[in-house]
């Protein structure tokens, strides 16, 4: 009898997100935008929206500091040639490629790239340019996840400070930081990161205007559906 009063449950659920995904897609005005994300959750937005992914950032990540260099001159670095190599500069980083070696290489000497999810140099390489071809430079959306990977309160606030349409995700409040939002689910997973962060921010109106605060029509979706739980 639990196992029958599950699926039912687990087809509701199915069906009330499927219910949100088609309802926040039809809400989306703007729709040739860019995403810069530090990790795999800005890949999530474009799969969600069932977008082209207009941004070289999908299945890769930076540790915070590379990433924060990347954004204080991102044509310049996005101009310059991948240069792939053996080592990181992060010993976290090498920790992680002796299980998975996967492609590292740096941009301009300065920003370390760590494309996890490719399975070679000549991969990542090819889909790196690809995509650099469609960045929007006019409509520019960028995500921190200020959390993990070398983030420290210096940065986010450097972050705060830099002309983009910003989205600040943190695992608790960072008392010099006044923009951060606090994710009740958070992870270090990117990917995951997306689907639990979205209860905790509006995803249609940062994309459509660059405030992230729910709108009312936004909220009670949010609610009726359960988007992100």
């Amino acid at each position: 009898m639990l196992l029958v009063v599950d699926k039912i449950a687990s087809r509701i659920a199915g069906k009330r997100r499927f219910e949100a995904r088609r309802r926040q897609v039809r809400l989306v005005r703007n729709k040739d935008f860019t995403v810069f994300s530090n990790d795999c959750w800005g890949a999530e937005v474009y799969k969600y929206l069932s977008f082209p992914f207009n941004t070289p950032f999908i299945g890769l990540f930076l540790m915070a500091p590379c990433y924060l260099e990347f954004l204080r001159n991102p044509k310049y670095y996005i101009a310059q040639e991948l240069v792939f190599q053996d080592t990181s500069r992060y010993p976290e980083i090498n920790k992680i490629r002796q299980a998975n070696p996967y492609p590292l290489a740096t941009l301009g000497d300065k920003v370390e790239i760590s494309f996890l999810h490719y399975n070679s140099v000549e991969e990542a390489q090819e889909k790196w340019q690809r995509r650099a071809a469609r960045i929007n430079w006019d409509n520019l959306l960028v995500k921190l996840d200020g959390s993990k990977d070398g983030a420290t309160p210096e940065l986010l606030q450097e972050f705060e400070q830099m002309p983009y349409r910003r989205l600040l995700l943190v695992k608790e409040p960072v008392p010099t930081v006044k923009n951060a939002i606090v994710v009740s689910r958070y992870t270090t997973n990117g990917a995951h990161m997306f689907q639990n962060s979205m209860s905790n921010y509006d995803l249609v109106n940062w994309i459509n205007t660059g405030n992230y605060s729910f709108t009312l029509a936004s909220w009670i979706m949010h609610k009726l559906l359960g988007v992100g739980q």
